[in-house]
């Protein structure tokens, strides 16, 4: 193989990217391409609607087939979400009919196309072909990263979106490090097209899922941070404030007003009718004829009422501080087959990979703390994990929101590859490091492997299923008070979903213990 030149050399040692080698070029291409494998393979299994495709790919079928009988709702039946997920589930739809395959392979190519933007992130971050390859291979095995690229639902689009923005930002923060010479004004407002397509980005990512919006706050930050670096290093006097005076205004342009352009632009098409409740049933947003812009505004709010008055409990939630544990996976899809065996889609994270991209953070944190290098990497690992995990931390401890998911790590879990990446791009290329590199690879690999039939509704007998879920049988439920409940089922051929009010029954609540059943 070639010997790249500076490809795994200490990113902290310059600032300019190592040239890019035939490995690179491999390493992308397989990577990507066995990744496309693994999600497109099956993807049609299930047949049916699985957990909350019930609601997205109804919606998607509604927005290019307004037909009852075809999509089963005879209006949008979701706007507490914007619609640009759904529109490019829609896509599909429109391409391959409204089935199964049709619904999910706009999921199954965004979920491909991250893991190849993870690689050149990674890349371009850690200047090392072995960081890139283990963390966008990570990526492509990470349990919950593959079962939502084969599902019709929102939250796999927010990632894609967010992995490219930042790649973007690092695109332009090496080219302004490359410069100097301050740019003229003008020139710093027009001629910096990756800073631009990065808004785009963010405004993609939000308006695909409003978790989206962690993006474009990190954006913001980094790009602040890395200009004042480059400012100090072209020795300009006072950096900070002549970040300020001179960035504030295109930063608000390209990183807020693009994106909220951008969200806004989704909504064409889809403020034409009087909008529905969340379970479709009437109107309850005041609406305006021909006041589209009202309507936007007012659809927001009406939006933002519903998650902060959000008290509906489901047996799957799970508290922000127990994903990483994986507490409590998400059953999509379950059934019992004539012999006996178990089918399931289970959305859940590789306990060995999760659980070891924790010390990895904390090198990461530790290796920060000792350089406080803005251009290193360890700044935009560390702030992408806690951008994107931290506020559902905060909301945790500052609210009682219920219905929180362990999918919802899901934009987070490229920053834990990333982390290891970084471990491994630092250890060096003595044998033992390389030995090191490949058995953790072999091992992330089996547990892909192992845990695969729970993934993708391959048949398991029962003692074989036992052994994956493994000590988490925990599933005890706590004593019943009375509460209102949303339920989403899959069961064989149907699916089903139901809001109940329970009057002492805890039928419908979370397990108190580790659970994944």
């Amino acid at each position: 193989m070639e010997e790249i030149e500076g490809a795994d050399a200490d990113p902290q040692q310059d600032p300019r990217p190592s040239s890019w080698g035939r490995a690179d070029t491999f390493a992308l291409t397989a990577i990507t391409a066995a990744a496309a494998v693994v999600r497109l393979v099956r993807l049609d299994d299930p047949k049916v609607l699985v957990f909350d495709e019930t609601y997205y790919a109804k919606d998607a079928c509604w927005y290019v087939n307004p037909v009852p009988g075809l999509c089963g709702i005879e209006a949008e039946s979701t706007i507490v979400h914007p619609p640009l997920a759904k529109w490019l589930i829609a896509v599909g739809v429109r391409i391959f009919g409204y089935d199964s395959f049709g619904w999910r392979i706009s999921a199954a190519i965004a979920g491909t196309i991250t893991v190849a933007l993870l690689f050149l992130l990674a890349r371009r971050l850690l200047r090392s072909t072995v960081g890139a390859s283990l963390a966008s291979g990570l990526l492509a095995i990470d349990l919950l990263h593959f079962v939502q690229s084969r599902t019709a639902m929102l939250d796999i689009f927010v990632p894609a979106f967010g992995v490219a923005a930042l790649l973007f930002l690092v695109y332009d923060r090496d080219a302004q490090l490359s410069q100097r010479e301050p740019q003229p004004v003008v020139a710093g407002w027009l001629e910096r097209p990756w800073r631009i397509a990065a808004g785009i980005c963010t405004g993609l990512a939000v308006a695909s899922k409003w978790s989206g919006g962690f993006f474009i706050i990190l954006s913001i930050l980094l790009t602040v941070v890395w200009d004042i670096r480059a400012r100090r290093e072209r020795q300009e006097p006072r950096p900070a404030l002549a970040t300020l005076k001179r960035e504030s205004a295109p930063i608000f342009l390209w990183l807020v007003l693009v994106p909220l352009l951008v969200y806004s632009f989704t909504y064409i098409g889809r403020l034409q009718a009087p909008i529905p409740r969340y379970d479709g049933t009437s109107e309850t947003c005041p609406w305006k004829d021909g006041q589209w812009a009202y309507n936007l505004v007012n659809q927001q709010a009406c939006m933002l009422n519903f998650h902060r008055t959000l008290t509906s409990t489901h047996s799957y939630q799970s508290p922000a501080w127990s994903w990483l544990a994986l507490k409590r996976p998400v059953s999509y899809y379950f059934e019992t087959d004539p012999n006996g065996d178990y089918k399931e889609v289970f959305a859940t994270g590789s306990p060995f990979v999760w659980w070891t991209s924790v010390p990895a953070l904390i090198a990461v944190a530790v290796a920060w703390v000792r350089r406080r290098d803005a251009r290193g990497p360890e700044g935009l690992i560390l702030a992408g994990f806690l951008f994107t995990y931290g506020p559902w931390l905060l909301s945790g401890l500052l609210s009682d929101r219920s219905a929180v998911f362990l999918f919802y790590l899901l934009p987070t879990v490229p920053f834990m590859c990333l982390a290891l990446g970084y471990v491994a791009s630092q250890i060096g290329r003595s044998w033992e490091a390389i030995a090191a590199v490949s058995l953790f690879s072999a091992a992330a690999l089996w547990f892909f492997v192992f845990y695969y039939p729970l993934l993708a509704k391959v048949p398991l007998p029962q003692p074989q299923w036992d052994q994956r879920i493994w000590v988490f049988d925990n599933c005890d439920k706590p004593s019943g008070d009375p509460t209102t409940s949303l339920v989403t089922e899959t069961n064989g051929n149907k699916t089903s979903t139901r809001t109940t009010f329970t009057t002492g029954s805890n039928a419908d609540l979370p397990p108190e213990g580790w659970c994944w059943i």
